[in-house]
Order: structure tokens, then sequence, then C-alpha cells
């Protein structure tokens, strides 16, 4: 091999060459470019999710709880238990501060809005621990001073009116501080307040609980922080019900609950890397493969000149080399480029990424340049080694025009369609086992044999198809036509470029649009229950629960019992009361209910902690004679539940004798029962129409009461989404990234397949054909390949893409579902949310982008003059 051989064809094709240089540095681009995206997706959710967990190390829940204490002695025992256990806390080795977000419900009235519920929580003094980041104002110094969310439309110096749940008088407070919580949900309250720990307190006569944050000196690993905290914690009397975790560990449940495990996305990455080195590869290898068939001639000259095959594929190699190394080089700087780019102009476009998370891990730089070094070696060498195969005689002849032998094109349909069905196969398998690396890598395998069944038989079938269409088109349509037939290598790699690009955005689309319905009803999930309206003293007004129940959107109306339930050790629990079917109609989704003789308590309630799921427990009600033995049904809901004739009925009024309660006298309040009113809004309502409903239940409990509350999830969910929209839309970066590396590798196939026909268009040309001529044929020729190449892209991209979704969150519609979108067919589940408008887009603008890039290179090859070809 000769230096100088290399350089100078290097020189002689450096304009082939810049095509190939620039499919290269796309793919790189490409790799590099998906998993920074990627990879911030990730630690978007991380930024999102475990916000308020950064700078925790240990988290310690139920410690000293006195909200479930049932008697004064019972609180100061938890208050008791809480003291000796901060104290054992802090006096751990490696602990730097301790903190309780100690919370309670307080009553707040702002003007112009229904009274409504809402949590009070006391900040960490601690500025580690202390999470929440200041927007506008300052941190309340002192009673009377709370902060709010910025996007709680109310300003810095805005008053408003809480009152305690527990009783006591409306107080005044001020807002003093605005912090951004957005993407920060809040399952409790959708207008939660924050104040300092005397405030809390003080609106907590009964005491506040919360969690215990701890933050390490960063001597002592968190996980071994939390083992020790755990032991010495278990010698202090009281803590039996104490959980102690890690901040990660409690982050990684709250993403889960929302999104699913974060592995999922970690996994997503993984696929979503194999997916983009099989199409860097695809892209890489139909340039090498235009351009070196393109060659075929000039290698057989050389080699008639005294040059071995093993020189001229040690030639190739090296300028393949060449070639990848500086494409490499200019793909990673782009692809860098790419990723910050997206990242700046994000908020613009509507993508709420955290810039601060933004991130390209250092092995992303090293899979992307072996992706530019190997695949291109690897993809050049196939062509190469056809260019340099058989006599310097035949391969005079230009490789375009020598068709294939017929049973190798019947060799590629069977084995390609073997490898389909094999690889469609073991998709679908790990599909159904929710392994999406394995389904990744196996969709990549059937997208292979399509691919390999497409080359094989689309150059014959489109020869057939030409013969028909042809026809309508007139002579130049028909010749156009005809190639198709005629150059089944150009057919194959035109159609490979549109297939691709096709596949690969359609699937990205589909993806994206299944998973939203699929977020979307795991907020549901999480917030089951509409509209919740209470009293301050649990007495609601006469005649609103039906009021509201004839509320314009209101679907269902419940009115639930309150009771206390308490245990053998004097921890007590609001047991809501209601017939279980009612509630299951009242409810967005199931939950546990309560059959005969059992009660659904939460999992994190202090109230028989010790119990688990089918034990028996013990518990009072009204007084020690009314006890009732109760199976524990245990729920990750927030509601302890029971049936009307599993518990006593409320006690009936009575004279202090025992005698009944005398007609036409007043009932005294202690024998009214205490309810709550739950209502479920219309599922038809969304938007201004919903806001409209809300409004209407809003002004009709004004009316009855200007003292009610009405929580409403609605904001919460809103909240919800705003965290998952956070982490989700970026992924439309990655769309746009696979749409970038589509066009790009139509254009530059497409624009090299059309500069290597001067020949046959001179000769063309020299019978008569006019230029318009010539460029029409190109033109229809690419238009007949790349419309069946995009109407399959389209066809296995929705595929992929509702395989991918249902392997992320079990949101696909399987192949079934996929037909029966495109198709428009009635029952078939799952394919209302097939984006079948943006799918017909993708075809469009696949077939489109070939026909642009052939027209250009058409129009620049037509006019060469005839004597230059």
């Amino acid at each position: 091999m000769s230096a100088r051989l290399v350089l100078g064809q290097l020189r002689a094709h450096a304009g082939r060459y810049l095509g190939t240089l620039l499919a290269i540095a796309v793919a790189v681009a490409f790799v590099l470019a998906s998993v920074g995206v990627l990879r911030t997706m990730a630690a978007s959710a991380d930024a999102t999710f475990g916000m308020r967990y950064a700078n925790t190390a240990v988290l310690v829940q139920n410690l000293g709880d006195r909200t479930s204490a049932g008697s004064e002695a019972a609180r100061e025992e938890a208050a008791e238990s809480q003291r000796l256990g901060l104290e054992t806390i802090a006096a751990t080795p490696g602990v730097r501060a301790v903190t309780v977000d100690a919370q309670t419900y307080v009553r707040v009235r702002v003007e112009g809005r229904a009274q409504q519920m809402t949590t009070t929580t006391a900040l960490a003094t601690d500025d580690g621990l202390r999470w929440q980041p200041l927007a506008g104002g300052r941190l309340p110094a002192t009673p009377g001073e709370v902060a709010i969310r910025a996007d709680a439309d109310l300003p810095v110096g805005a008053t408003f009116e809480v009152q305690p749940t527990g009783g006591g008088d409306p107080a005044p407070v001020t807002v003093v501080g605005l912090f951004d919580l957005a993407g920060q949900p809040d399952m409790k309250s959708a207008f939660p307040l924050y104040a300092t720990d005397e405030q809390v307190q003080q609106w907590a006569p009964s005491g506040a609980g919360g969690d215990v944050r701890v933050a390490s000196e960063g001597t002592v690993p968190d996980a071994a922080l939390a083992a020790e905290i755990e032991r010495r914690l278990a010698e202090v009397p009281g803590t039996s019900a104490v959980e102690v975790s890690t901040g990660a560990a409690e982050a990684d449940a709250l993403a889960e609950s929302f999104m699913g495990g974060r592995d999922d996305y970690t996994r997503a990455l993984l696929a979503f890397t194999v997916l983009a080195v099989a199409v860097a590869a695809l892209v890489i290898g139909t340039t090498f493969a235009v351009v070196f068939a393109a060659r075929v001639r000039e290698t057989a000259l050389l080699r008639c000149l005294g040059a071995s095959r093993w020189q001229l594929r040690v030639s190739g190699i090296a300028e393949a080399l060449a070639v990848g190394a500086l494409a490499t080089a200019a793909g990673l700087a782009l692809g860098r480029f790419a990723v910050s780019l997206a990242s700046r102009e994000a908020p613009r476009l509507g993508v709420t990424i955290p810039l601060q998370e933004v991130t390209v891990p250092g092995r992303a730089y090293l899979l992307a340049a072996a992706v530019g070094m190997g695949v291109t070696v690897l993809t050049a060498l196939p062509s190469l080694w056809r260019a340099t195969s058989g006599s310097p005689l035949e391969a005079m002849r230009p490789a375009d025009v020598r068709p294939d032998p017929w049973w190798r094109r019947l060799a590629m349909v069977v084995v390609g369609a073997a490898v389909a069905a094999f690889g469609w196969h073991s998709m679908s398998a790990a599909v159904a086992a929710r392994d999406v690396v394995s389904a990744g890598a196996w969709g990549v395998l059937a997208f292979l044999g399509v691919h390999g069944v497409a080359a094989g038989a689309l150059p014959t079938l489109l020869g057939a198809l030409g013969t028909v269409v042809g026809v309508v088109l007139g002579p130049v349509g028909l010749l156009g036509a005809r190639n198709t037939a005629r150059s089944p290598r150009r057919t194959a790699a035109t159609s490979s470029a549109v297939l691709v690009g096709v596949t690969l955005t359609a699937t990205m689309v589909t993806g994206i649009a299944l998973l939203g319905p699929a977020i979307q009803a795991r907020l549901v999930d999480r917030v089951p229950l509409d509209v919740a309206v209470t009293a301050p003293g649990g007495l609601l007004p006469a005649g609103l629960p039906e009021t509201l129940a004839d509320t314009g959107g209101v679907a269902e109306s419940l009115v639930v019992t309150d009771m206390y339930a308490e245990d053998p050790q004097g921890k007590r629990t609001v047991l809501r009361v209601a017939d279980p079917e009612r509630i299951s109609e009242v409810m967005r989704r199931d939950v546990v209910l309560p059959g005969p003789g059992e009660i659904v308590l939460p999992e994190s309630s202090p109230v028989a902690a010790d119990a688990r799921d089918g034990d028996t427990v013990r518990f009072t009600f009204f007084s020690d004679d009314d006890g009732r033995d109760l199976v524990v049904r245990r729920t990750s809901d927030q509601w302890a539940l029971a049936a009307p004739d599993s518990v006593p009925a409320w006690p009936a009024a009575q004279l202090p004798d025992g005698s009944p309660w005398p007609e036409g006298v007043e009932v005294p309040d202690q024998f009214v029962p205490r309810t709550e009113l739950w209502l479920r809004m219309d599922d038809a309502l969304e938007g201004e129409q919903l806001d409209a409903a809300l409004q209407d239940v809003r002004s009709a409990v004004v009316d009855a009461a200007p003292d009610l509350a009405v929580t409403e999830s609605f904001a919460s969910r809103e909240q919800i989404a705003t965290s998952v929209r956070t982490v989700l839309t970026s992924s439309s970066l990655l769309l746009a990234v696979a749409v970038a590396l589509a066009l790009v590798g139509v254009a530059n196939t497409l624009t090299l397949a059309v500069r290597e026909r001067t020949r046959e268009i001179s000769l063309l040309r020299g019978v008569g054909v006019t230029r318009t001529g010539v460029w029409l044929m190109l033109v229809l020729e690419t238009l007949l390949v790349a419309a069946c190449a995009a109407v399959l892209g389209v066809v296995l991209g929705s595929a992929f893409g509702s395989a991918g979704a249902e392997a992320l969150t079990g949101a696909g519609s399987g192949v079934g579902g996929v037909f029966g979108g495109l198709t428009g067919a009635a029952g078939v589940d799952g394919n209302e949310n097939l984006p079948v408008a943006d799918l017909v887009k993708v075809g469009v603008g696949g077939v489109l982008g070939a026909l642009l890039a052939a027209g250009v290179a058409a129009l620049g090859a037509v006019r060469t003059r005839v004597t230059t070809s």
C-alpha cells in the first residue's frame, strides 16, 4: 500500500467523501447526543423527584408521632420518645445536622376563594437540609409569617387567615417568601404553607408529627449511617414503629411512585443507544455502498495496471480510517454542541429540563468514537470486498447495472424473513417480560431482517409495479419505473435510506405518544379522589350534600362518616366509614376496600403498626366498651376505611340518666355524626369546562358556610404532570436528533446515487431526452422507491414504538393495536392513542425529503454537458 495512493484517492474523491464525512459525523453526533439527552432525562428525574432529599443522608419516619396519640399521656410519651430519639440521632458518629419536618393541617381562607384544607410544614434551620429554593422575598422568621409556592398566584406581602383544625380562632398571616417548587409534586396539598417550627407547634396543640431528616458529615456511607441510627433507635423506648432509610432510597421510591422505577429509564437509555448504533451503522454502510460501488471500474483499471487486490483493499481500509477519524472528531464536537444548544433552547421551545443537570458522560464520547471508527471500517469492508472481487474485465462494467443473480436475491429474502421472524418473536417475549434492553436488541435484529427482505424483494416488486404505473406516467415515467428493477443495488440503497429514516422517526413518534397517556394514568392512580368537602367541627350544613350532588359537572357524591379508631397501644386514626361499593364509585381507580369485619389502614399509619395484612386487632371507637375485633388490610392510599356494619353506630342522643332524648329539643353536637363529602367530577370535563364546574362547587360551598374547606386534587395532579413533563418532554429532543439523522441519511444517499449516474444521464441526453425529461425520470424513480419504503417504515416504526412503550410502562397496544390504529379498525384495544396523523406526516415527510434530495441532485446532474460526461 502506498501512502501516495491513499492521499491521491482522498483528493480525487473528495466530493464523494464529503457526503460520507457528513453521514459519519451526523451518526456519531446522533449517538453522543442521544446518550447525552437521555442521561439528562435521568438526571432531570433525579433533580425533580430527589430535590427534597438532595442533602439528606438518612430519613427517619414515625419517630414520636403525637398525631395518633389518643390521650394526653400518650402524647407526652410520644414527645419524650421523639426527644430521646433526636438526641440519639444527633450523637451518632457521622451526623452533621438533624431537622424535623413537623407538619400539621390547617384551614386557609384567601379572599375571593373557598376555604381549603392544607398543610403547614416547618422549615429546616440548616441551610443544607432546607431544600426549598427561594424565588422571592425572604424566609419566615417569626410566627405570623409564611412562605408559599411561587405558582400559588399570591404575591409577597399578601395576607390571609389560617385556622388550626383542632379549634381556635382564625389568625392572619403574611406571605414573606415565595419558593420555586415548579415540578415538585405535593400529594397532601395543592397550596402548602411553610413556616417556622414555633408557628407549626402553635397551630398543632396536640403536637405536629413529621419525618426526621439527617445530614451526614460525609465520613460514613449513607447506608452504614442509616444502619447505625436504626440500631441505636431500637434501644429507645417507644420507637418500635420507626422506619429508617437513606435519602437516595426515598427519592427512588418517590420517583418510582410517579413514573415507575428509574431503572426503566436506564434500560431505555441502553436500548436507545443500541438503536442509535444500529441506525448509524446502516447510514454509514449505505453511504459506503454507494461510494465503493461507483469505484468498481476504477479499481478494475488499477488491477489491470498491476495493483493487487490486497493493496487495493488495504488502501480502501486506510481511506475509510482517515475519513472515519476526521468525521468522528467532527461528530463528537457536533454532538456536544447539539446537546448544549438543545438544553439552552429547551425552555423557549417549551421543554423544561433543569439546565444544571445537562451532562454528557465520558463513556459516551468513547462509545460515539467507537461507533464512528468501528462502524465505518466494518461497513466499508463488504462494499470494498465486492468492489475488488471478480475479474478486472467484468468489473469494468458499471456495478449498478449488473443484475444480481436471482438466487442471491432469493437467498436474501429467505434469510431476511427468517431473521425477522426470529427477531420479532424474541422481541415480543422481551416486551412481555418488560426487558427493555433485550427488546431493543431483538428489535434491531428484526429490523435488519426486514431490511434484507426489502433489499432482495423490493426491486423486483417495484419493477412489476412500475410497469403498470409507468404506462400512466408516459415514456419518461415508464423508464424511471423500470430503472428500479434494472439497478437493484441502487434501488436497495435508496429504499434503505428512506426505510431507516422513516422507521426511526416513526418509532420515536409512536413511543412518545403512547408514553403520555400511560403517565397520565399513573397520575390518576396517585390521586384517585377528586374533591373532598370538610367542616371545622365535622358538621356539614344540612342540604349541602344534596346541593352538590345536583351541581353540574358532579358525577358522583358520597357522604362519609368520620370517627376515631384506637388500637390497644392507645394510638388512634381518623376512620372513614361508608358503603364499600359507593367508595369504589366515587374513586377514579380501584382502591383496597374493607370487607365485613375488616379495617383498611395505610401502610404508613402508626396505628396497629405491628399488624400485618390479615392480622386481627381489637379496636375501640367511642368508649372502652364498644371494642371490635377487625382484620387489618393494608393499603398504599392515605385513608383508613371501614364498612358501616363493621363498626359501632354513632352514639344515640340521650339524657344523663340514660333515657331517650326528648323530641323537638335540639340534639347536642356530640351526638351528631361527623361527616365529610367526597365528590367525583364528570370524566368528560377538562380544561375550562372543568374549571367552571369546580368553581360552581366552590360557590355552593361558600354559600352554605364560609368556614367549609374544599380540597381538590386537580391542582396536585397538575403539579405532578409538570414534574413528569420536566422529564418526558426531553424525549422531543431525541426526536429532533432522530429526524436530523434521518434527513441527512436520505439526502446523502440519494445525492450520491444521482451523482454517480452521469454516464447514464449523458447517454439519455445523447439520444434526445431533454433535461426536463431526465430530471423527471430521476424524480419519478425516487418517488416510487421512497413511497414504498416510507409506507413500510411507518408500519415498522409504529410497531417498534408501541413495543417499546409497552416494555417501559405497559402502555403499548401490541401488533394488533398498531395495525388496527393505522387502518382505523374498531375493536382493537389500545389503538386510540396511536398517533396516526403524526405517522402520516412522518411518511409524507420522508417521501418529500427523498424527492427534495433527488431533485436537487438531479438538477445539477442534468446541467452537465454531454461532451464532458
